[in-house]
């Protein structure tokens, strides 16, 4: 049976008259949105598409100019795909195939931040706000959980602002909405019971100067490991990296992933910052630091010892580091390695994903603790509601997952699939007058959800070799 909570606060009007306001005149402006969708991630914009295709009026703000999160921000040029094990494709449909028809396997990050501008500007019930950072949450106790009524941006000059929201989905990929309104996290590691420790940070940057087609030639898996090379892209080198010694003990090469781009420069996804704590900005800045002096002595390391390296010349830098662990939110189910390495796909599944659980290295002595093999499961709904909150959903690397099961469902494939889920989610919940909680303990609520997703082309079940269908 449906469960009746939110009630008479759901609206189907949205008034965004503030916006067409100068920021100086926008200091206490408020607004209101049906659907809230906070960060310009991959997983944001799928959420404000997916929700507003179902007719509710969606409010999209991102905290950078462009959308694209990590994809333009940090530098991440190609997906981390969920292919099923054997080899028969992709297994994951819905919006992610739209995006991924749009910009192929690998991409520059302006053609990832064109895509999700073509694709927010194809909806016009959808409303975008750029460049505004969640600063403040109001919330208040109900007996479904915390709801939040109100959250308040700051724009780069000040000025600030408040939307009233019915429906929030929080595709920040820290939670910060959900964490301002007081939900439980992990930090970390923290539910091994060893510490807090997050996962290491990578700064991103480019080369020029290197010939592609003899990287493409030249990969030898005698030599470099296990990996290959691509028009595209090139991954592996562990073998070869083994042998170098970074500047600084702080810092980790295990491997190099490369992106080859159009304009002829190629994109380096490889050097590891330990103990960083990705929440402080000091600590942020920091391994920032420790990436650029560290960038000049790999590369003069690699033009010797990689084909098509011998005139690699430093490029640039990415404007952000790319972020793979901070908060795991306490959810209304949690995803675990077990599930993940066991492929489990729970009756709420709301997505599948096939990614090996890729720890990056907490501590320059950790060694891998699984095979990079793949499992085909799904994300459980219960996942993305944080048990603490009635009207808020995760759909980030934040959502409720141990510290190794995140290895794996980090991934930006799979969070678009709990962006379009949490979308679609908060449109039902608008019409039927749903708390979330309720709604995932609800098998009617979750079938209702889960029709939505088929009709959009969501793959919910998989048919693995041994010709069954898991769901």
């Amino acid at each position: 049976m449906i469960s009746k909570v939110l009630g008479a606060a759901a609206t189907l009007s949205v008034f965004f008259s503030l916006f067409s306001l100068a920021p100086a005149a926008a200091q206490s402006a408020t607004g209101a949105a049906p659907v809230l969708v906070v960060g310009g991630t991959p997983a944001g914009v799928a959420a404000a598409v997916a929700a507003a295709r179902h007719g509710a009026d969606v409010a999209l703000v991102a905290a950078r100019p462009e959308l694209g999160g990590v994809l333009t921000d940090a530098m991440m040029d190609q997906w981390d795909l969920n292919v099923a094990p054997a080899g028969e494709g992709v297994v994951q449909g819905g919006l992610f195939d739209e995006i991924h028809a749009a910009l192929g396997d690998a991409f520059s990050p302006q053609q990832a931040a064109d895509a999700f501008a073509s694709l927010v500007a194809g909806e016009p019930r959808i409303h975008l706000i750029r460049d505004a950072r969640v600063i403040a949450v109001s919330a208040q106790p109900t007996p479904a959980g915390r709801r939040v009524s109100a959250v308040t941006f700051r724009r780069p000059d000040g000025s600030t602002f408040t939307l009233d929201a019915t429906t929030v989905v929080d595709a920040t990929d820290d939670g910060d909405v959900a964490a301002l309104a007081g939900a439980r996290f992990d930090l970390g590691r923290q539910d091994t019971g060893i510490d807090e420790r997050m996962q290491a940070v990578t700064l991103m940057f480019t080369l020029r100067g290197v010939d592609w087609a003899q990287v493409v030639d030249g990969y030898d898996v005698a030599r470099d490991g296990a990996g290959g090379a691509v028009e595209r892209r090139a991954w592996g080198y562990a073998a070869l990296l083994a042998r170098y010694v970074p500047r600084s003990p702080e810092v980790v090469v295990r491997d190099l992933n490369l992106g080859h781009e159009s304009d002829g420069e190629v994109t380096v996804n490889a050097i590891d910052v330990l103990g960083v704590d990705a929440l402080s900005d000091a600590d942020l800045a920091r391994a920032r630091a420790l990436s650029e002096r560290e960038a000049p002595r790999l590369i003069a390391w690699l033009r010797t010892r990689i084909p098509g390296f011998a005139d690699a010349q430093l490029g640039r830098f990415a404007d952000a580091l790319y972020v793979r662990e901070t908060r795991h939110f306490a959810g209304v189910e949690r995803l675990t390695a077990d599930d993940v390495w066991g492929g489990t796909i729970p009756t709420d599944t709301i997505g599948l994903s096939s990614y090996p659980l890729d720890l990056h290295p907490v501590d320059a002595r950790d060694k891998l603790a699984y095979a990079p093999e793949r499992h085909v499961y799904g994300i459980p709904f219960g996942t993305l509601v944080p048990r603490d909150l009635a009207n808020v959903l995760l759909a980030s690397p934040a959502i409720s997952a141990t510290h190794i099961a995140a290895g794996s469902a980090r991934v930006i494939p799979t969070t678009i699939e709990e962006g379009e889920a949490a979308g679609d989610a908060a449109a039902l919940a608008l019409r039927e007058h749903l708390a979330f909680a309720a709604m995932a303990r609800d098998a009617g609520d979750v079938a209702a959800l889960r029709d939505m997703l088929r009709r959009g082309g969501t793959i919910l079940s998989y048919r693995g070799s041994s010709g069954a269908t898991r769901e």
